[in-house]
């Protein structure tokens, strides 16, 4: 099984630093597939998935353009429980058909080698059980608020609710097969990352 015996899920809390580190994964060489890029190929205008969404929110979530207007969708999803799993439900099947369609076209179902899984959610949808290992990315949760805020343009109100949603980062680094810390710099990050990979390949546990 590709994603038991060769899978890592690389996750964390929202800016945690998972692309920083999905990134140097693939300059190494590495299949880095992101999970929130592919959620938004399944919902692209003229999909099912874009129509599913637009016949359970309604039109008002469409831009000008016609496309989703993800800020819009986000605000929606953060303040219902409801809503956001029935956001969840319509991307999440449609996400393994992509990701499986990725991984062919890198062709590791002929040649399986070690490949990486960029995604938030590992452990808040039981998926940890999916991968050979979990590795997560963690920072001070000060400085996950200070980027989100920066990066998508929000308020700390909206940062902080995006972070309750998810599970605490203290706890999935209880969970993790390894830890990766952000809250350093490139080169320290860099020399992690090395170690971490190096001790994959060994087949030493971390």
């Amino acid at each position: 099984d590709l994603c038991l015996h060769w899978g890592v899920a690389l996750t964390g809390g929202i800016a945690s630093g998972k692309s920083t580190v999905g990134k140097s994964l693939r300059e190494r060489g590495f299949t880095v597939i992101d999970a929130d890029q592919a959620s938004r190929l399944v919902v692209l205008p003229g999909t099912d998935g874009f129509h599913e969404i637009v016949a359970y929110f309604g039109q008002d979530l469409l831009l000008p353009t016609g496309e989703l207007d993800r800020a819009k969708m986000r605000e929606i999803v953060f303040a219902d429980t409801e809503k956001r799993l029935k956001l969840e439900s319509i991307i999440h099947h449609r996400l393994a058909v992509v990701s499986e369609g990725l991984l062919r076209k890198e062709g590791l179902f002929e040649n399986p080698r070690p490949w990486f899984y960029e995604a938030s959610l590992i452990y808040e949808r039981k998926r940890e059980k999916d991968f050979s290992a979990v590795w997560v990315v963690f920072c001070p949760e000060d400085l996950q608020i200070e980027r989100v805020m920066k990066r998508d343009n929000i308020t700390r109100e909206q940062a902080v609710a995006i972070l309750k949603v998810q599970m605490p980062p203290a706890e999935k680094v209880k969970k993790a097969d390894l830890v990766i810390r952000t809250d350093c710099s490139n080169a320290e990050l860099e020399n992690q990352i090395t170690d971490a990979l190096s001790r994959m390949q060994t087949g030493v546990k971390p």
